[in-house]
């Protein structure tokens, strides 16, 4: 060869060595390269390795990942392995430094027997993936050997190893053997299930002595496709898959890897299986016999039996209908947002709601009128939480004996108006023994029973429950008369034509003639000017007797100025008074007939506006509003300053208090001292307070059936220019009957009251 190519060839070889050189030191910093170097396996990445070997004694397991995520067992079981006890294996030659070194080369009569090599103790080989970049270039290397022997004298903690076929013995930190010396269970996987719970499709429960119940997703929901087709109880479900991707085994409760023992588990013939398949795979465990509170499993596809908490049957042991939705209806909506039509189809007519611009809910039939938005809001909340109770049938076939054959109440709620339903579902018969009734959804077969309260009463009432419970409507400031009749009596206010007041001005014009109680006034007629009914009974009724209108527990009547309509047509405006509109006078009427519940102190009324012939109820607030006095309930307005006596007549005594010139208060009757303390204020303060409780007669005639002809006790106060007298006459239950001097009325005052004065003034001792 000429010394020309020489050259040139020594100059190529250079250059690949150099390249080689470099191409290995570039994965690295030169920092990190050299440190790399002090490493039993410098070019190992945990990354690169797909298969491990590790001989100890006369086990040999073998472990290998084919898809780089999940890691089996192959020897001496086929098993599941546990991915994190093998990434800690993986991890743990990254980083074995060499602490020292033992050269063949340099040491005499060297012998691998001298450091527990010959035999080794654990002998664990790394195989790499195919294609593997180790040292630079493809392939140079198909596994790591390393094998492990004695450790150096007592008391250090470091450990002899070979790699490969190089016979150096190097001395490494002995602390990485805890975490390589792994047996079958602690190599195994831990877990009982491995899924996506996202990416299961079936569930399946087998019982020994039931039919299996099968489960099946179909758009995020979950569904019952056998014994029978129902919806399941989605969360339900994803409650117990999460309770089974979590279910971990505890090494120790690993007991068998032996065919034999299947049958002395009992898991020949499960009393229970339970698998979840997804599009790619089907996991399935099996639980046999119990014992002392765990129970014998095992998995398909595995030789592993275990145990499991007996919990974990208790959990997962569900009958057929433990597995069905409780949700009678699943749609979306906050109250009534996102729904613009609800339908309830009767036998004889059809009633349509339908959300408008103009109003909140109108009912379009069987006639337009305002819908109660409430009643609507509250209905739609409600069938949307309703709640199955019972399954009742599955068969399809008896629908009639629950009320759903033929005509059902058919309930359909839209989310767009023109659209198709968003649910339906049908109503039958109310349960016998009460509080729940039936319903079915449509096109399907089974019936349920569920809650009836605030749901079946408004849905059989249809319209009635669902219109508008404005009964009675006016504009309050236009108010011009009342008239109220009760007890017998006729009360009769007006307004008073005074232009200089803010407010209007009431009298009384009958049975007297008096300023009226603003305040009372004001409440009666602002009840009427917009009273909603509690409940509509009936747009009609043949004899309005049996509600109690033939003789009226009270009306209530109220005048009012209605606006009229302006002149149209031909006529010419020719005058400025013709530019107000007319207004003429209207009347409405409530009349309060009966109670509905006679029983009760607190029950509603029935009513109802004169001339017409909705009858409805209205609450015990309302009627007591209604019965409120018209004109003062208080006795007395004087000055009491200006008092100058006090005369007290009471069947025990006779008391006479005067003022002195010094304005002080003595006591004349029964002797004559100076009265210390504010008891004769106190007497007068506490007397122009009184109230009564209600007006039984506007007039002082016939005093002596109440008891004022020998009355029980009297007070008399004096002052220059008159005097203000109280009389408390019978006893009326709670209540005593008293007048005054002022009004002259009798009045229903609390005995309490009459008490605390009579106290006051008699009973109290005088200093």
């Amino acid at each position: 060869m000429k010394f020309k190519t020489t050259i040139i060839l020594l100059i190529v070889a250079g250059i690949g060595a150099a390249y080689i050189f470099l191409y290995d030191r570039k994965q690295y910093r030169t920092d990190v390269w050299v440190q790399r170097q002090q490493m039993a396996l410098p070019d190992y990445k945990p990354g690169q390795i797909n298969k491990i070997e590790m001989k100890k004694g006369n086990t040999n397991i073998v472990l290998e990942s084919t898809d780089n995520e999940t890691w089996r067992m192959l020897e001496p079981l086929q098993l599941r392995a546990d991915k994190a006890e093998v990434a800690e294996i993986l991890s743990q030659f990254e980083f074995l430094r060499k602490i020292g070194i033992v050269e063949k080369s340099e040491t005499t009569n060297f012998s691998l027997k001298e450091y527990g090599l010959e035999t080794p103790a654990i002998t664990i080989s790394l195989w790499l993936k195919k294609g593997s970049m180790v040292g630079g270039t493809s392939g140079d290397v198909a596994r790591y050997t390393v094998n492990i022997g004695d450790k150096l004298a007592a008391g250090q903690d470091t450990v002899y190893i070979t790699v490969g076929d190089d016979k150096d013995v190097s001395v490494v930190d002995a602390k990485f053997l805890e975490k390589i010396d792994k047996d079958i269970n602690d190599l195994r996987s831990k877990w009982a299930f491995e899924f996506d719970k996202h990416s299961v499709e079936r569930v399946r429960l087998e019982r020994e002595s039931n039919d299996s119940v099968v489960c099946s997703k179909a758009e995020q929901l979950w569904w019952i496709t056998q014994p029978l087709s129902d919806r399941a109880d989605t969360e339900r479900i994803n409650d117990m898959l999460n309770e089974l991707k979590n279910l971990k085994i505890a090494k120790e409760d690993f007991v068998s890897d032996s065919e034999e023992d299947i049958i002395n588990y009992g898991l020949d013939k499960p009393v229970f299986t339970l698998s979840i398949g997804t599009a790619n795979d089907v996991q399935t465990i099996h639980l046999g016999h119990s014992l002392d509170e765990k129970i014998y499993a095992k998995l398909d596809g595995e030789s592993s039996i275990f145990f499991v908490q007996d919990m974990f049957l208790r959990d997962l042991d569900l009958e057929l209908n433990d597995l069905r939705d409780k949700q009678l209806l699943r749609f979306d909506a906050i109250g009534t947002y996102g729904i613009e039509k609800i339908d309830l189809k009767y036998p004889d007519s059809t009633l349509v709601m339908e959300k408008t611009v103009q109003y909140d809910w109108m009912i379009k039939s069987p006639k337009e009128i305002l819908a109660d938005r409430d009643v609507v809001r509250e209905f739609v909340e409600k069938i949307k939480d309703l709640q199955i109770q019972q399954y009742v049938d599955d068969s399809g076939t008896n629908f009639e004996k629950y009320g759903l054959a033929g005509s059902p109440i058919e309930v359909s709620v839209f989310r767009r108006i023109g659209e198709g339903e968003t649910v339906k579902f049908l109503i039958g018969n109310a349960d016998e023994n009460g509080g729940l009734c039936y319903v079915r959804r449509d096109g399907e077969d089974a019936v349920y029973t569920v809650p009836s309260e605030n749901f079946y009463d408004i849905a059989t009432e249809g319209y009635l429950a669902f219109r508008d419970k404005l009964v009675m409507e006016f504009p309050k400031e236009s108010a011009q008369k009342m008239v109220i009749k009760r007890d017998g009596k006729t009360l009769i206010c007006e307004t008073a034509d005074d232009s200089t007041m803010r407010r209007p001005k009431w009298n009384m014009i009958s049975p007297v003639s008096m300023q009226a109680e603003l305040d009372s006034i004001n409440q009666v007629v602002w009840n009427l000017s917009f009273l909603l009914a509690d409940k509509i009974v009936a747009l009609s009724s043949e004899n309005s007797a049996d509600y109690g209108f033939d003789n009226p527990l009270l009306s209530a009547s109220l005048t009012y100025e209605d606006a009229g309509v302006a002149p149209q047509g031909d006529h010419v405006i020719s005058q400025k008074d013709d530019l107000v509109k007319p207004k003429e006078l209207k009347t409405k009427t409530l009349l309060i007939g009966n109670k509905v519940e006679p029983e009760k102190d607190k029950s509603n009324y029935y009513a109802k506006v004169d001339g017409e012939g909705m009858i409805f109820q209205v609450g015990w607030t309302d009627v007591r509003d209604y019965s409120i006095e018209l004109v003062t309930r208080t006795l007395f307005s004087f000055d009491s300053a200006n008092a100058k006596s006090i005369k007290i007549i009471h069947p025990e005594k006779e008391l006479l208090f005067q003022k002195n010139e010094e304005q002080m208060w003595r006591m004349i009757k029964p002797e004559n001292i100076l009265l210390s303390g504010n008891l004769a204020d106190r007497i007068i303060s506490s007397m122009k307070l009184l109230m009564g409780e209600f007006i039984v007669q506007y007039s002082n005639e016939n005093l002596s059936k109440y008891g004022f002809d020998n009355p029980q006790f009297n007070i008399t106060i004096s002052f220059d220019d008159g005097e203000a007298s109280l009389l408390v006459g019978k006893e009326a239950g709670n209540d005593y009957y008293v007048t005054g001097s002022e009004t002259n009325f009798v009045y229903l005052m609390n005995k309490n009251k009459i008490q605390d004065l009579i106290e006051a003034s008699v009973v109290r001792e005088i200093q």
